[in-house]
């Protein structure tokens, strides 16, 4: 539909370019021919409010749900990023459901445990995409930023780790 457009356009500046009397019609007529293609492209787009039709051989069944059960972290460390403010989070995730894990939110909380008292220095989460099937287990890396930490600086870090908004792959 825009190469009509684009036709009327290019027709429009050849003549003008061919024809001195045509100059002073330039304006006016590519004018109109751009009012006419932006109202038939708005009108096109108010009229077609048709729903997504579902592609051939595409199931419309939901992704069978996941949860927080099953999944297993293990061996998690935190190491100083290059940051004072970020840390590398390694470690490993064990899917312990019946479908492949698609991905998981990891929850990182940093507190700092001097003398065994504990205030919670700061807070982050990360968006961990790694297709796990059944009963395996996959290592993964991250990063989590702690903003403010480098104000009043952590001294003995202890970490908390969480998955949540487990997801199952579709097949």
């Amino acid at each position: 539909m825009i190469w009509a457009f684009a036709v009327a356009a290019a027709a429009t500046l050849y003549l003008a370019l061919r024809f001195r009397q045509f100059r002073s019609w330039v304006e006016p007529v590519l004018t109109i021919t751009v009012a006419i293609g932006l109202a038939i492209a708005i009108l096109l787009w108010f009229v077609d409010e048709r729903p997504a039709s579902p592609e051939a051989g595409d199931e419309t069944t939901p992704a069978p749900a996941l949860t927080e059960e099953t999944v297993a972290l293990s061996d998690m460390q935190a190491s100083l990023g290059q940051t004072r403010t970020s840390y590398r989070i390694t470690g490993s995730v064990t899917n312990k459901g019946d479908v492949p894990m698609q991905s998981f939110r990891l929850d990182v909380v940093l507190s700092d445990c001097p003398n065994d008292t504990c205030r919670e220095a700061g807070r982050d989460s990360a968006l961990i995409v790694l297709r796990v099937l059944p009963g395996e287990s996959l290592p993964f890396s991250t990063f989590a930023v702690f903003p403010g930490i480098d104000l009043n600086p952590v001294t003995t870090p202890k970490f908390d780790f969480g998955a949540r908004d487990v997801r199952a792959a579709r097949r």
